[in-house]
């Protein structure tokens, strides 16, 4: 059997725990059903043994202290909840006893997983050095500029290496579990589990999920400017120089802004912006695929598609199925 052991962080969120463990529990219920046994077995603890408070403010009991790690065969490490930065930056720097344990299960060849604002906690303190990782996508630039070290896969939902799995945004739970629940009871077992969860057995990118407003990430006012600006003109051609001039500044001077607050060029942010409005217009929407394009600045449905297809791992007529209101 399986052994699991989930730590509990103060300020983590209780989903991303019981949600987790009610994934493997299904997988035990649904075993037992058809007479295999049960895979998993996992229990609950905290580094002192202590309740923990969780960011929603529900209070969740642990079932001992880090002695209970020992007998793992899968760390679980939550995501943390945080407002600004600053303080999540400070957390982070701060648990060195997290940081510590991970390292130390995975020397002894145990696995270990997080996902969200967990996966920091194991670039911070060094597990993901040289190796393949993913995070939340509103988090993507942040981490890519605080640990260079990492291999960071664009938007990918999960990744896995030596022994290390993360995960994206919050529920990327759902996708770790289902394949912990695949390597260690098989796919038909995973498939049963994914079915009666609601959840797709194959999501392998964050990008149809993503919201270029929803997180700022810098305070920037050139750049917020001009993202501001490209947001209303998305119809428009793009011209370097005549996005500079309606900014006041030179072409370089807003390249390597730009470059620097987002880490991608002005046309990199654009095509991103275009992709979003026709992802909305395709979820909202009755409008043919070519009026779409036309919408979002684009001349050719063809050329979109296929960039469509590259960006976001769907064509746009299976995107409106599986997306539109």
């Amino acid at each position: 059997m399986h052994q699991l052991r989930l730590l509990l962080l103060d300020g983590c969120y209780a989903g991303s725990v019981t949600g987790f463990t009610d994934l493997l529990h299904f997988a035990n219920q649904i075993a037992a059903r058809k007479g295999w046994p049960p895979p998993f077995h996992w229990r609950l603890f905290s580094l002192d043994g202590r309740p923990v408070s969780t960011a929603s403010g529900i209070v969740l009991s642990a079932d001992g202290d880090a002695a209970l790690a020992e007998e793992a065969d899968t760390l679980v490490l939550p995501p943390l909840a945080y407002q600004r930065l600053s303080d999540f930056e400070a957390r982070l720097a701060a648990e060195k006893a997290v940081g510590a344990l991970a390292l130390r299960l995975h020397a002894a060849g145990r696995r270990v997983l997080s996902f969200c604002t967990g996966v920091p906690l194991l670039a911070e303190h060094g597990l993901l050095d040289g190796r393949a990782a993913t995070v939340s996508w509103w988090l993507h630039h942040w981490f890519r500029q605080r640990y260079p070290q990492v291999q960071l896969q664009d938007y990918a939902t999960c990744s896995e290496d030596a022994g290390v799995w993360c995960g994206g945004a919050t529920t990327s739970y759902i996708d770790l579990a289902l394949r912990l629940i695949r390597q260690e009871g098989g796919v038909a077992l995973a498939m049963s589990c994914s079915r009666l969860m609601l959840a797709d057995l194959n999501r392998v990118s964050q990008a149809p999920y993503m919201s270029m407003q929803s997180f700022a990430g810098h305070d920037d006012e050139l750049v917020l400017r001009c993202q501001d600006w490209l947001q209303r003109h998305l119809d428009r051609p793009y011209r370097l120089e005549t996005l500079a001039d309606q900014m006041g500044v030179s072409a370089r001077t807003l390249m390597r802004r730009f470059q620097l607050v987002l880490g991608q060029p002005p046309l990199r942010y654009l095509q991103q912006l275009r992709l979003q409005a026709a992802r909305r217009l395709l979820e909202t929407t009755a409008l043919p695929l070519d009026e779409i394009v036309s919408r979002v600045g684009y001349a050719d449905a063809a050329s979109f598609r296929r960039l469509f297809q590259r960006e976001l791992h769907c064509t746009p007529a299976e995107y409106r199925r599986r997306f539109a209101a």
